[in-house]
């Protein structure tokens, strides 16, 4: 395949499209397995006993916090039936908007915008839009979604990741590979995303986040569905300034499901901050609607 000749693809736009729909969608999913033990290694000795309440002080004060946020990335895509990488650019404004752009040889592909309670999106090659709450992305894409997990997962913001969700939830916390660890799990608090013929249940959720003892800027989050056993992992990595706090340049995204296992890779090559930008997002006539 020659890069210019955008007609010509590796895999279907349609399958792209789906997957790349599916990474973002992942980010918030309830899906695991089993979360790791948290035994205590000779690198903790390194690193200051804190206790729970003091620990999520000094997370919520390392938390990113800036009111425009533009960032540019290269994205490495695999599953078992693809492996391909594409460009994805991110505007925010925090706690209001998540503007997505998708291109793949400089061919944008799909768009989306998500707010605390809206979701816009567009599938650029079979010309087609959906405008709604997130209940419809959750069915079918069998996933919980929601606006705040996948700010805090493109922001590395931990707090809202850990969420309580009732007076039920305890946040517990240790030292772990040299890092603070602290787990919370929400017995009931969710209802599992399941189709339409099928009846919905509520699900214990299983949080994970591993804190660099450093920067309180996280490390590592694992977040698991006991009940439909999927999971997914995110790893940050390369923190660089920016704002009031650090931001991780480099992501890993590892999401698996009973049917699917899809590795997501993002670089970030180009950070803005603080610079208002367009959200643009016009629907061409054309377009139909997807309809739940």
């Amino acid at each position: 395949m020659k890069i210019h000749d955008c007609k010509k693809r590796l895999i279907p736009r349609r399958s792209l499209t789906k997957s790349i729909a599916y990474i973002f969608i992942a980010t918030v999913l309830l899906g695991f397995a089993s979360c790791k033990g948290n035994k205590e290694t000779l690198a903790d000795n390194n690193v200051p006993n804190r206790k729970t309440d003091e620990l999520l002080a000094l997370m919520s004060d390392n938390e990113i916090k800036c009111d425009w946020l533009s960032i540019k990335y290269d994205v490495e895509l695999k599953t078992s039936k693809i492996d391909d990488s594409f460009k994805m650019y991110v505007r925010m404004k925090q706690d209001s908007a998540i503007w997505v752009s998708a291109t793949y040889y400089a061919v944008e592909v799909a768009r989306f915008l998500f707010t605390p309670d809206s979701v816009k999106f567009m599938d650029r090659k079979n010309n087609q839009y959906y405008i709604g709450k997130y209940d419809y992305i959750s069915e079918r894409f069998e996933v919980e979604a929601n606006f705040k997990m996948v700010q805090a997962l493109i922001l590395a913001n931990s707090i809202d990741i850990l969420n309580i969700e009732s007076e039920d939830d305890k946040i517990k916390s240790s030292r772990n590979d040299g890092n603070y660890y602290l787990s919370v799990l929400r017995k009931g608090q969710l209802r599992r995303a399941m189709r339409r013929d099928e009846e919905k249940k509520d699900t214990d959720l299983g949080i994970s986040v591993w804190v660099k003892p450093d920067n309180f800027r996280i490390h590592k989050t694992v977040i698991a569905d006991f009940d439909s056993d999927r999971s997914i992992t995110a790893t940050f990595a390369e923190y660089e300034k920016t704002c009031n706090s650090y931001f991780p340049k480099k992501v890993s995204y590892i999401a698996i499901s009973a049917n699917e296992q899809a590795e997501v890779k993002t670089s970030a090559m180009k950070v803005t901050p603080d610079k208002k930008v367009s959200l643009s997002f016009t629907i061409p006539e054309k377009y139909e609607p997807l309809v739940p």
